[in-house]
Formats: C-alpha cells, sequence, structure tokens
C-alpha cells in the first residue's frame, strides 16, 4: 500500500513538473516573439495594434490547456483535506484554552460583582431603616418642646448608664469566680515551681500545701504538716494578707494567688482608664515577676515594658477604633 501511494505520488509530481515546464516554454516564447507590453494602453495605433495580438496570442495558448487536477485515485486531495482538518483543529483546541481562560477570568469578576451586590443590598437595606429610624425621632422631637427632649435625653443616658453599670458588676462577679474557682490554684502552683497555667487542671489544696520538686512535678503529702512553715512560705511568696480580703477566708496560696491577680489586674485597669489608652502612665511597675503577670502577658492581655521587665501594661485593644 505505501509502494502505491508512492508511486501515485512520484507520477503526480512528474505531471505538475512537466506542466511547469510548458508554462515556462510558452512564456519565453511570448517574450522572445513581441517586444515587452506596457500595461497602459498605447497611444499609437501600431503599438495598440501590438499589444492586442499580443493578448490574444497570450490567451489562445494558455486557454486550450485545462489547468492540471488530480485524479480520483490521487492521494493529493486527501493529503490537502488532512492537512486542513488538522490546521482547523489546532486552531481550535488553541480557541477552546484561550475561552476556557477567559470564562474563568469572567466567572471570577461574576462572583465579585455578586458579592459586592449583596453587600450593597445589605447596606442599602441598613441605611433605608436607619433613615426610617431617623424620621421617626425626629417627627417625635418636633412634636416636643426642648424641655421635654432635654429630660428624654437625660433619661436615655442614665437608663444606658445604668445597663452598662450592671453588666460591668456581672463581668467583674465572673472574672473573680473564674479567678476563685478555676485559675487561682493553677496561679499557686506555677509559682511554687509546678508547671505553667493550663498544663494541669485538677490543682487542690494539698498538692499546694506540699509543694512542687525540681522536675515541676507534684511532693507526696507529708503526714505532719508544719503551720507556722506554711504561712512563713505563704508570706515570703506573696506577703501577708492585704487589709480588703475577707477575714472569714482561709488564707491559703489559692486565696493569696487570687488575691494577688485581682490586685494586678485593678491596677491594670485603672492605669490605662488613667493614661487613656497610651503613654508611659499606662504601665505599672511590678515588685516581681508572679506567675499572674506572666499568665496575663502568655494571653495576650498584657504586655511588659519594651525596656524594662519590671512594669507591665493592658493592651489597649479598643485605642485602634477610638482613634
Amino acid at each position: 500500500m505505501n509502494e502505491e501511494i508512492t508511486t501515485r505520488l512520484e507520477r503526480t509530481l512528474q505531471k505538475l513538473q512537466a506542466r511547469v515546464r510548458d508554462q515556462e516554454n510558452i512564456l519565453e516564447k511570448l517574450r522572445s516573439s513581441s517586444a515587452p507590453l506596457d500595461p497602459e494602453p498605447s497611444s499609437d495605433a501600431k503599438a495598440y495594434f501590438q499589444q492586442l495580438r499580443a493578448l490574444k496570442l497570450a490567451y489562445e495558448t494558455v486557454t486550450p490547456s485545462l489547468p492540471y487536477i488530480p485524479s480520483h485515485e490521487s492521494p493529493i486531495p486527501a493529503l490537502l483535506a488532512l492537512r486542513v482538518a488538522d490546521t482547523c483543529i489546532k486552531h481550535t483546541e488553541a480557541c477552546i484554552t484561550s475561552e476556557q481562560s477567559d470564562l474563568q477570568r469572567l466567572q471570577r469578576r461574576l462572583e465579585k460583582e455578586q458579592s459586592d451586590l449583596n453587600d450593597a443590598k445589605l447596606i442599602q437595606t441598613g441605611l433605608k431603616t436607619r433613615i426610617a429610624s431617623l424620621k421617626v425621632d425626629i417627627e417625635k422631637r418636633t412634636q416636643k418642646n426642648p424641655a421635654q427632649i432635654v429630660k428624654d435625653m437625660m433619661r436615655e443616658v442614665k437608663t444606658k448608664r445604668d445597663s452598662y453599670d450592671r453588666q460591668t458588676g456581672e463581668l467583674v462577679q465572673a472574672f473573680n469566680d473564674f479567678i476563685n474557682k478555676e485559675l487561682a490554684a493553677m496561679l499557686a502552683a506555677e509559682e511554687l515551681g509546678g508547671p505553667i497555667v493550663g498544663a494541669i487542671q485538677d490543682v487542690d489544696d494539698e498538692m499546694l500545701e506540699a509543694g512542687f520538686n525540681n522536675q515541676g512535678k507534684a511532693k507526696k503529702t507529708r503526714k505532719k504538716f508544719n503551720e507556722d512553715k506554711h504561712q512563713q512560705r505563704i508570706d515570703k511568696i506573696w506577703g501577708p494578707r492585704p487589709d480588703g480580703e475577707d477575714v472569714e477566708e482561709h488564707w491559703n496560696e489559692k486565696s493569696a494567688a487570687a488575691a494577688e491577680m485581682r490586685e494586678l489586674t485593678e491596677q491594670l485597669l485603672n492605669s490605662l482608664v488613667e493614661a487613656r489608652g497610651n503613654g508611659p502612665g499606662a504601665y505599672v511597675g511590678l515588685e516581681r515577676e508572679s506567675a499572674a503577670s506572666r499568665f496575663l502577658v502568655r494571653s495576650k492581655v498584657a504586655q511588659f515594658h519594651p525596656k524594662d521587665a519590671t512594669k507591665l501594661r493592658l493592651i489597649d485593644f479598643g485605642g485602634e477604633f477610638n482613634d
């Protein structure tokens, strides 16, 4: 089959070469039989007649012979069709790849535009609600005299202040309960050389009384416990009982750590309020680096001074919003 195709191709090529030679011979005859033709018609009658004769001879020479057309057995049409089909396929694949990239880009843009549209609708709804609320407030205020408006505003401010005071009291109570029930024992354990806060959850009074070894593990409870030495250890680490603490409460490691934590947080809050969120006045001087101060720093609630580790301040989370 391959030899037959090769033979046909060779025959076709020979015919084409012969056709080219015939055309070249005709062209040479035309060039030798007449002078060079001017592309424009000549004004001279003889020259114009000569041009017409040359054109007539050229047409008579060319037109009798039909252009070469491959036979139905020739592989040329199939090869040409195959080449055209291959070119079309490649161009189509390139167009598909390009269109897919454009489609993905348009889909991402459509999703972004849809998200922006949804946000705009939400903003529009919120603005309409706010405008309606303001219109109602304006109508109510225009119907009242200035003295009544002032009374209403003062009443509203007092209501908000009472609500804030109540919420603040609830938060302070919840904070103190968290310190007394959950945090104090773990702070005391860390202060006595045990693991850091959060490493162990169940820390009891016996574990705190026995103390911890160099590896941070709880010692075995001693049978006889010297209360005087126990009290001296508490006074050495946390100092004597503060005056504000409840007298009836048993003063031990847990209560001492809780009192220290409450006192430290109160100092930090007061310092932050007095300094209005910034400035050197927001720092509180520390007598020692306690477990309470380290816990606040690890919790991202407070930070040490960059040049003095004996100073601590709360992180002003609302400062950026106020600015």
